[in-house]
């Protein structure tokens, strides 16, 4: 079982100081009316970013990632965008292996969160017509060390981890007690 939490710590702090400046100026234009330029913002786009900025703000404390594999298969959710656990059973995948990813060339971006890679629209002229899937998901809080599940429908879930020799140990054993029975 691993657990990951959001721990840039410097982000945090600009992002505190930011949503400060900003309640400060909210406060300063309703409480003591005084305006911040010659054109303010209406008061209605004032208090959407100011909930807007609370709920970013207060989701990096909450944001974590946890991974427990067993026998079973591999359990992941990246709370609080799945509150529950989602699960993917052996026999779901075709191979599972600790790699390196370089976010930048696979995913857009160095990114932290869920991410998507949007596979090419795939013609299909025996009446299947043209069809735009999801080829592979993301989940990655830190670091460029990630597990790889490849499901037997070819598509790719790669799942951050800050512990991949101890993985790669579990695995080697999981897949021999697998071949075992």
């Amino acid at each position: 079982m691993e657990h990951q939490r959001f721990n840039r710590w410097m982000v945090v702090a600009i992002l505190v100081l930011g949503n400060g400046l900003f309640f400060y100026a909210v406060i300063s234009q309703y409480v003591e009316e005084k305006t911040w330029g010659n054109d303010p913002m209406v008061d209605w786009v004032y208090i959407i970013v100011s909930i807007f900025l609370l709920v970013m703000t207060v989701g990096f404390f909450f944001l974590r990632l946890d991974t427990v594999i067993n026998i079973d298969g591999v359990y992941f959710r990246m709370f609080p965008f799945h509150p529950r656990f989602q699960f993917k059973a052996w026999p779901q995948i075709s191979e599972a292996e600790v790699c390196n990813i370089s976010p930048i060339k696979k995913f857009g971006g160095r990114k932290k969160g869920r991410r998507f890679f949007i596979q090419p629209p795939i013609l299909n002229f025996g009446g299947g017509g043209m069809r735009i899937g999801i080829r592979s998901k993301s989940y990655t809080i830190s670091g460029f060390r990630v597990l790889l599940l490849t499901l037997t429908n070819r598509k790719k879930i790669y799942i951050g981890t800050r512990k991949p020799e101890e993985l790669s140990e579990f695995l080697k054993k999981l897949n021999a007690e697998r071949k075992q029975k």
